[in-house]
């Protein structure tokens, strides 16, 4: 079920506010797993059945790391070894066995037989979310969870299961202990929905529809400026489509009584890859410096020559990995990786950098562009004759396929409007926003900017056939 489709809207998300508002609070943990589960069984009846089993194993791990973490060293690091492979079995089993055998079957010139297994939608993430609960019971961090009820809401708590915020369940069990509902929390969490909302219908699925005619052209059939208006618009719309999706996320949890994490603080504003990862999937990147980066870290820590730069290179090819099965996911992850190893080298011998804030604005933005490229290709191949094109590496056909075909006036809008977007006029001008920094709906100025941004996009709900978001696939 997509937040953004009519059904979710209209039927569920009512039925849903209704329920956890009339049921007495002792039972609103049991109401919301049940709507979290049917939230879920939307997905398939079948992939229900295999998501259950996978928390109530996580659960039953939980309890075992705890038994374990008065016992000695070699206990608890077999025991938490045996509990994240069985995770990471799993996530490879249902995401990447495809991948896996294609490629082995390249390798070897063996056919070797395909086995399908029923698709979950999120896999990555609550997989992700299982595995740093593992983590944090094994590093003394949390204690196990033995309300069996608590951890199911942990896992499958709707707003967050499909495509995150990826939430500690440390922070999530501190708000489920004091969880409570009131019309602040309800008018922001409306509020912040239906700005997700618009970012989703009103920016990520127009510009979508451009971008994807573009890609579905052969890679050297575009022009170089067709090229680059594909590009450009895919880095506009994964960004509001994703970061639309993250706004629903935590507008819903607020809606419920939960804070749910950031994941985004203006990546296009970054002035370095470094800095961009600070500011994109803020959940995903902390993840990933927290359960790898700083493992590896500490495990290599006596290796004194090309240590950050080599973990940092592993933590994005990982990075690839989680978002795809794809040579071209991996490609991605080390594009990125090459630059924020760089990074890190640079910072090790504490070069500064001299470039304008310009410049380097400029030169991050094109190397996230190139990223951005390889991450929307159907494969590694299309992409690089793609950047090929871009650059005038790759002479295009003559197709007569013009710029003005896809860059029409409502597209050049929608894009003017997404750049507009992407500033942070809130900070820039807060003299401008102080009538609007008020928390509900009851401030004049943002019931207006609430009521405009909530008519045009029930209009584009209404007018057109939903769009999955993009990370749903992830």
């Amino acid at each position: 079920m997509v937040f953004s489709s009519q059904i979710f809207l209209f039927i569920f998300l009512p039925l849903c506010l209704l329920g956890a508002y009339l049921v007495r609070p002792d039972f609103r943990k049991y109401f919301l797993i049940l709507a979290s589960l049917a939230f879920f069984t939307w997905t398939s009846k079948e992939a229900l059945v295999i998501f259950v089993v996978f928390v109530l194993i996580n659960y039953s791990f939980g309890l075992l790391l705890g038994k374990t973490r008065s016992k000695d060293t070699l206990v608890k690091k077999i025991s938490i070894w045996l509990v994240v492979l069985t995770n990471v079995a799993f996530l490879l089993a249902f995401k990447y066995l495809p991948f896996m055998t294609s490629s082995l079957s390249g390798v070897t010139g063996v056919e070797l037989p395909k086995i399908d297994l029923p698709v979950l939608l999120g896999v990555s993430f609550f997989v992700f979310s299982a595995i740093s609960y593992q983590y944090d019971i094994y590093y003394n961090k949390i204690a196990p969870q033995k309300n069996l009820a608590d951890f199911v809401l942990y896992m499958s708590f709707f707003p967050k299961l499909l495509q995150g915020p990826i939430t500690r369940a440390g922070d999530f069990a501190t708000q489920l202990a004091a969880t409570k509902l009131d019309l602040d929390k309800l008018s922001r969490g409306v509020y912040r929905f239906t700005v997700g909302l618009a970012k989703k219908v009103i920016i990520a699925d127009q510009l979508g529809a451009m971008v994807d005619l573009i890609f579905a052209n052969p890679a050297n059939a575009n022009g170089v400026s067709i090229a680059w208006l594909g590009a450009f618009g895919y880095a506009m719309q994964i960004f509001f489509d994703f970061s639309g999706y993250t706004d629903m996320a935590i507008g819903l949890g607020q809606m419920l009584g939960f804070d749910l994490p950031e994941n985004f603080n203006f990546p296009y504003l970054a002035l370095n890859i470094s800095d961009f990862w600070r500011r994109w999937h803020i959940t995903l990147s902390s993840w990933f410096r927290d359960y790898v980066f700083y493992p590896l870290e500490f495990k290599r820590r006596k290796q004194k020559v090309f240590r950050t730069e080599s973990n940092t290179l592993i933590v994005f090819f990982l990075t690839g990995f989680w978002h795809g099965a794809g040579w071209q996911f991996i490609a991605w992850g080390l594009w990125h990786g090459l630059f924020s190893s760089l990074e890190a080298f640079l910072r090790a011998k504490k070069v500064k950098a001299k470039a304008p804030a310009a410049v380097r604005y400029l030169v991050t933005m094109l190397i996230v562009l190139i990223g951005w490229v390889l991450f929307r290709s159907p494969d590694l191949g299309y992409g690089l004759k793609y950047l090929g094109v871009m650059f005038g590496l790759v002479k295009p056909l003559e197709t007569g396929l013009t710029l003005g075909w896809y860059l029409n006036a409502k597209v050049a809008f929608i894009l003017m409007l997404a750049v507009l977007a992407c500033i942070p006029w809130k900070q820039w001008l807060p003299k401008y926003f102080e009538k609007m920094s008020g928390s509900r709906l009851n401030d004049p100025l943002r019931l207006i900017v609430f009521l405009i941004l909530l008519g045009f996009s029930i209009m584009m709900v209404m007018s057109s056939t939903y769009s999955s978001f993009i990370y749903f696939k992830f």
